[in-house]
């Protein structure tokens, strides 16, 4: 009885870590992803007067979105505000109809190896990794933080399924 009661558990548990984890770049993920963007100095201080230059939106826009899984209708963003003198992400999730500041995409073998951190020399592979609309001189001037966003997509648990 109690073998079969254990084996029962084993198997839900299994299962509800299975479903609770965020697909990479779904919408959960990207909730995640703004969670750990506050937690990270790095991007909230780093980041602070870049955050400014929010024109009349009030917040910059992130957009990003894996070309092995739908493209742009798949998208996902952040939307990070100037607040208390720190770059805030308020939203994290699906794509808005709004001009994004900065536009993301790669294959899901330049996502996995730019989270890990695989920029070859000071960075310079980024951009070759991915397409990224927006200002590159911007993203330039920002490539510390820039870096640390990237290595970030790599510290929320997720599954490679599309979403």
């Amino acid at each position: 009885m109690y073998k079969v009661l254990g084996v029962f558990l084993s198997l839900f548990l299994s299962l509800s870590l299975v479903f609770a984890t965020p697909k990479f770049m779904d919408e959960e993920y990207a909730k995640q992803l703004c969670e750990l963007w506050n937690k990270t100095p790095e991007l909230t201080e780093g980041l602070a007067k870049w955050a400014t230059k929010t024109g009349e939106k009030g917040y910059r826009i992130i957009r990003f979105y894996r070309e092995d899984c739908g493209g742009p209708e798949k998208a996902v963003e952040l939307h990070i505000a100037p607040k208390d003198g720190k770059a805030v992400c308020i939203y994290g999730g699906k794509a808005t109809n709004e001009k994004a500041d900065f536009v993301m995409s790669a294959t899901d073998k330049n996502w996995k190896s730019l989270a890990k951190g695989e920029f070859g020399f000071v960075g310079m592979g980024i951009m070759s990794k991915m397409n990224f609309k927006g200002s590159k001189l911007e993203a330039m001037r920002n490539m510390g933080p820039f870096k640390t966003f990237l290595t970030n997509l790599n510290k929320i648990p997720h599954t490679m399924d599309c979403p």
